[in-house]
């Protein structure tokens, strides 16, 4: 039986017990072995361990709630192999993930970044998502950010493997969770290595459970899109046309935000004092047509921005 000590499937939890023991057993029953860790985030109950225990897979527990990224960095931190994989454990691997990694890495020695496509799971069957993504191997990650600037910001960080000294990410203390993955990726792309492979190797498993199903995960969420446009991507390109694909995709994901966003959301992102608060703030202050827009009521906004969506008017 094969093994590969190049890699750590690291498995951050807490709490939901439903989706934990098949995710790790698809990590576990990949065509090549590797590490598996579990980092459990201080949940009330000790049914992590018990599992970890039984299936002879390293557990750790941390002694508060750390919150979703900071427990990534942990997972980072923890994992002693050249590099890491995150699974959420509500996902899944496919059996030959870590098999197709290395075959990537003995092509491409060095790469900073794998990833793959995937599928959506829901009820237990397999769907196609709609996202366009760049394959291959890529030195730097230009493609990376013209894709995201033609086609939105879709990055499967979720599949991603990464050389763990590249991996930490940079969060807040003040922390209201928004796309602080999707910041990491779309600030250090043009200094990575990357290598998507097209095969379908993650199922992505959808439910009411996702933390980016929360409101006001989604809100900030939803708010990462334009800062990342704003004040990572604006500066890192020059042709006029990706310019001002950048400045539509800002104001309409304002629009988004203010259509489907509670105002008890915002408000609270607002107050946050963390990058996506003081980024709104700012827009809100320098633009009178966004304050416009935020002043008015959503029942206007909404229906307004499901039409121009619906015609195709907005990506």
């Amino acid at each position: 039986m094969s093994f590969t000590n190049l890699l750590t499937i690291a498995i951050p939890c807490f709490e939901r017990k439903e989706y934990f023991m098949t995710a790790l057993e698809s990590a576990l029953n990949q065509t090549v072995k590797c590490t598996v860790i579990v980092v459990d985030n201080c949940s009330s109950h000790d049914y992590f361990e018990m599992i970890c225990k039984e299936k002879k897979v390293t557990y750790y527990r941390n002694e508060k709630n750390l919150g979703l990224y900071p427990n990534y960095n942990m997972c980072y931190f923890l994992a002693t192999t050249e590099y890491v994989k995150i699974l959420d454990d509500d996902d899944l691997l496919l059996p030959d993930y870590v098999e197709s990694f290395l075959k990537a890495l003995s092509q491409h020695p060095g790469i900073d970044v794998f990833y793959t496509d995937y599928y959506l799971q829901e009820s237990g069957f397999k769907l196609p998502h709609n996202e366009i993504l760049p394959f291959g191997y890529m030195e730097k990650g230009y493609e990376i950010i013209e894709y995201g600037i033609k086609y939105r910001l879709a990055f499967p960080y979720m599949t991603s493997t990464i050389k763990k000294e590249k991996a930490i990410l940079d969060l807040d203390i003040n922390d209201c969770i928004g796309g602080y993955d999707y910041v990491w990726v779309y600030s250090k792309a043009d200094q990575l290595t990357f290598y998507g492979e097209s095969q379908k190797l993650h199922l992505y498993r959808m439910h009411n459970d996702k933390t980016s199903h929360i409101s006001l995960e989604w809100s900030a969420n939803t708010l990462t899109a334009p800062y990342i446009y704003d004040t990572i991507l604006l500066s890192k390109i020059s042709e006029p046309k990706l310019k001002k694909r950048i400045s539509n995709n800002i104001f309409w994901g304002m629009v988004l935000l203010k259509s489907e966003g509670k105002k008890s959301e915002l408000k609270k992102i607002i107050n946050s004092e963390n990058r996506f608060g003081k980024y709104l703030i700012i827009k809100l202050r320098d633009s009178i047509l966004l304050r416009i827009l935020f002043i008015t009521p959503k029942e206007v906004v909404f229906p307004i921005y499901k039409v121009l969506r619906k015609i195709g008017n907005i990506r």
